[in-house]
């Protein structure tokens, strides 16, 4: 157990689709743009600088129309298995988001990782915000994006 263990947040699923389609389906804004979110949600405004120091705004909006402004900054880029980058809203860092894609005989092993900036703002996050089922939604309709647009 490391010393972050108790300030990260760890999703994953394993969803059987080439890495390099997952790839292309999370780092290309023609894609990530339709479907990063939990269930309901949309984005808008999107601008995405793809590059170590870019950055990826827009805004996401829920289901019951609240604007949730995001602005996260690329700090690591590693086609097609791993990306890092800064998660908040441009005035605060939230938490540092690692996306590592790892092959499998079945397809690709999608993990998510947060990390915040003490166990208690996550513990917030998540009571507060639902992450962790947010979380599943998010790579449930990753899967079914790439199922339905980019496998055809």
């Amino acid at each position: 157990m490391t010393d972050e263990a108790d300030r990260e947040l760890v999703l994953q699923r394993e969803i059987p689709f080439r890495r390099e389609l997952v790839w292309k389906a999370m780092t290309d804004p023609v894609h990530v743009n339709k479907w990063w979110g939990p269930n309901g949600f949309t984005s808008e405004d999107v601008r995405m600088d793809f590059r170590v120091g870019g950055a990826w705004v827009f805004t996401m909006v829920g289901p019951d129309g609240t604007r949730y402004p995001n602005h996260s900054v690329f700090k690591k880029i590693v086609p097609p298995s791993k990306l890092v980058f800064d998660v908040g809203d441009g005035k605060k860092i939230w938490f540092e988001m690692t996306v590592t894609l790892s092959e499998k005989i079945s397809g690709t092993l999608v993990m998510l990782r947060q990390l915040y900036a003490t166990a208690a703002f996550r513990d917030e996050v998540v009571e507060r915000s639902g992450a962790v089922e947010g979380g599943k939604q998010h790579l449930a309709k990753l899967e079914a994006y790439i199922r339905q647009h980019l496998t055809k």
